[in-house]
Order: C-alpha cells, then structure tokens, then sequence
C-alpha cells in the first residue's frame, strides 16, 4: 500500500468546498424565488451535483490509498468509509441519502418535485462541513501516526 496521497485529497476538498460555497452564492432564501427562475435552479443542483461527485471522489481516493476493497456503487463507497472507522455511521446514512438525491436530479428517475429539491439543497448541505470535517480528522490522523 502506498499511504494517503493527502495533496490529492486535499485538492479534493478544496473543489468540494468551493462547490459548497457557490450552491450558497445561488440558492435564493425564499422558495418561491428558486421556483420562479430555471436558471438558478439548474445552477443550484449543478453546484450540489458537483460537490457529490467531490464526495464520492473523495471516499475513492481513501479507499484506493488505504486498500479498503472495491467499492460496488457510491453508496458502497460511502459505507466502507464507515465501516473502517473513517467517517461515522450516522454521517454515512446521511451522505447515502445525499447520494440518492444526487442520482435523482442526475439520471432523473422520477419528476423532482423542485420546492422539496430547494429545502433538500437548502438543509442538507451541513452534511457535506460534517464530511469535510470527519476526513480532515481522519487525514490527521494519519499524519500523527
């Protein structure tokens, strides 16, 4: 096993955070003004989609640098980190539900009701601070060891 590639990760987050960033720039605080403009819509769930896919780039890098298996799916990705102790289990569930809605909007499974898809993107996003905290811990760890 080589070890972390810490830089790679790093870099990672960084993107991560700035999609974070840019989703707050655009999300509107009312409902009825993310209702009222396509534009601002699309760019919010572009935004949320690209901090998922950070995500899960994220929980792939760590998977690959620490031997952790073969992930089946994204939501595999995300539970093997729980599953070694890298992130915790209620974060997991979350990140997994994240995941789901991220592959809604994307693959459009089913018509995305866009007044549940603002609260979803207007509530959830603390979820992805909490992931961006829990590696940072995890990356220190590894750096102490």
């Amino acid at each position: 096993m080589i070890g972390l590639d810490q830089e790679r990760i790093t870099d990672k987050m960084d993107d991560l955070e700035k999609c974070l960033r840019e989703l707050e720039e655009y999300l509107p605080a009312a409902v009825d003004e993310y209702l009222g403009s396509g534009m601002r819509r699309r760019a919010c769930e572009r935004a949320f989609h690209l901090a998922c896919e950070n995500m899960l780039d994220i929980c792939n890098m760590i998977i690959s640098d620490e031997g952790l298996g073969i992930p089946i799916d994204s939501k595999d990705s995300i539970s093997k980190l729980s599953q070694y102790d890298v992130i915790s289990q209620s974060l997991a569930s979350k990140l997994e539900e994240l995941t789901g809605f991220r592959n809604l909007l994307v693959h459009q499974y089913g018509r995305v009701d866009d007044s549940v898809a603002y609260t979803s993107l207007r509530d959830e996003s603390g979820d992805f601070y909490e992931f961006l905290e829990e590696i940072e811990k995890f990356i220190t760890s590894k750096i102490d060891s």
